[in-house]
């Protein structure tokens, strides 16, 4: 819709250029600087008015490219700093897996050493769970229960 209006608006200027330019119909001298032509109206308004829509398209072209260009370079940024997040996240979250399997390890150490010394007889490992950190975190059957 919106850019069915500016076809409109566009096209309603067009016809007012044209309109001005059919009723100016006599010759005019147009002095460039450097050279001096002689022409109906009627050329010159529409020549003007070519040469001002091709200089504001020109600009408006260059600016959208540069915009371009800047979004896909902020796009890149963004994913580049998502990736690093991600890898520190992931680092992050073996860091602390580790310090738990640390701690796990040692008060089993302890808990060893205890039963050693008090001649209770260690749990016996009946299956193989994985990690120690798994063996804590899951679920427990209704067998399993302590």
């Amino acid at each position: 819709m919106k850019n069915q209006w500016r076809v409109v608006i566009g096209l309603v200027l067009v016809l007012i250029v044209v309109v001005f330019a059919v009723l100016n119909n006599q010759t005019v001298p147009v002095s460039f600087g450097f050279a001096k032509i002689s022409g109906p109206l009627i050329l010159i308004i529409l020549g003007s008015a070519i040469v001002g829509a091709l200089i504001g398209l020109l600009t408006s072209t260059t600016t959208m490219w540069k915009q371009k260009k800047q979004v896909k370079e902020l796009q890149k940024d963004i994913d580049v700093y998502k990736n690093d997040a991600d890898k520190l996240a992931q680092e992050e979250v073996e860091k602390v897996k580790r310090s738990y399997e640390n701690q796990l390890a040692e008060l089993q150490a302890k808990y060893d050493a205890v039963a050693a010394q008090t001649s209770i007889t260690p749990l016996a490992d009946t299956e193989s769970v994985g990690s120690r950190v798994d063996h804590f975190t899951k679920p427990r059957s209704n067998e399993e229960e302590i």
